[in-house]
């Protein structure tokens, strides 16, 4: 009895393991668990950005000199491991609608919502974000508005060891 229990245990904690997996992020050519040298060859590779920085051991940024095609993706790292990934999309009032329902009608309503407003070095900083949980995984909307210009991003970050999801 003993053995068929911890064999059925052994089952499921697998089962748990692959089920959570599954539920990882995955964007593009780019999925959770992805080493920072495989996704850095992807982008040299596939995605011809004008730029591709470092700014810090866990953080890969590519982008575009031209703000007008608004291409930009953040690559979060834990311990070599792609474990957060942000895209900003072209801030408009339809596009944060039509996001903000898509993920309403796939994973419910937000599991948090931040608002709030930041005095920057030219004035205010308005936020607004809305993330849903699935699994171990947070989907984020992101919505700045800046003095002079408004930001809009799509996030995916899982659980880590290396910061608090979901990420601000």
């Amino acid at each position: 009895m003993k053995l068929r229990l911890s064999s059925l245990l052994v089952f499921l904690s697998a089962g748990f393991l692959v089920g959570s997996a599954a539920q990882a992020f995955e964007v593009a050519e780019f999925k959770s668990g992805m080493a920072q040298s495989e996704v850095k060859t992807l982008l040299l590779a596939n995605w011809n950005f004008d730029r591709l920085v470092e700014p810090s051991d866990d953080v890969i940024l590519a982008y575009d000199n031209d703000p007008s095609i608004a291409r930009r993706y953040q690559f979060r790292f834990c311990k070599g491991k792609l474990v957060g990934f942000e895209q900003d999309v072209r801030p408009s009032l339809k596009s944060l609608i039509i996001s903000v329902n898509n993920y309403n009608q796939q994973y419910g309503q937000p599991n948090r919502v931040y608002s709030n407003t930041h005095v920057v070095s030219n004035g205010e900083k308005a936020v607004f974000a809305l993330f849903w949980k699935n699994n171990l995984e947070y989907i984020g909307v992101k919505y700045i508005v800046l003095p002079t210009n408004e930001q809009m991003s799509l996030s995916f970050d899982n659980n880590n060891l290396c910061y608090t999801t979901p990420r601000m």
